[in-house]
């Protein structure tokens, strides 16, 4: 990809965050990240961002309610949603889809496919 991106990373698992920023930043992106959704919210308020990665279940807020959060303040936003769930009705996923998220994927993601979704969501 050619085009450098902010890139705000939210997921409450330490080592998913510190993997998505370092290969994210080895493709030149600048990358924010965040241990649950409220802090996400939060940065997100106060910086711009092309894309927020966020992860569905996380403790404090959710993804969905961050998701909301985030869709209320930029309505353009764009938000990938992550999930690891082996729920098999994809409750949180499908209600993040109806709220908003561009896309849903599930881990593991390879860095070639979260650099595709990035480029198809900042077209």
């Amino acid at each position: 990809m050619d085009k450098k991106l902010k890139i705000l990373v939210v997921d409450d698992e330490p080592e998913i965050r510190d993997l998505f920023k370092m290969l994210l930043e080895e493709d030149g992106h600048v990358v924010q990240v965040a241990e649950n959704g409220k802090i996400g919210v939060d940065l997100f308020k106060t910086s711009f961002f092309d894309v927020v990665l966020l992860d569905v279940h996380m403790p404090v807020m959710t993804g969905p309610v961050a998701l909301t959060e985030i869709k209320k303040h930029k309505p353009s936003q764009k938000v990938v949603i992550f999930s690891s769930s082996s729920d098999p009705d994809l409750k949180f996923e499908k209600e993040a889809e109806k709220l908003g998220a561009f896309t849903c994927l599930f881990k593991p993601v390879s860095i070639e496919e979260i650099l595709s979704i990035l480029e198809k969501a900042t077209k």
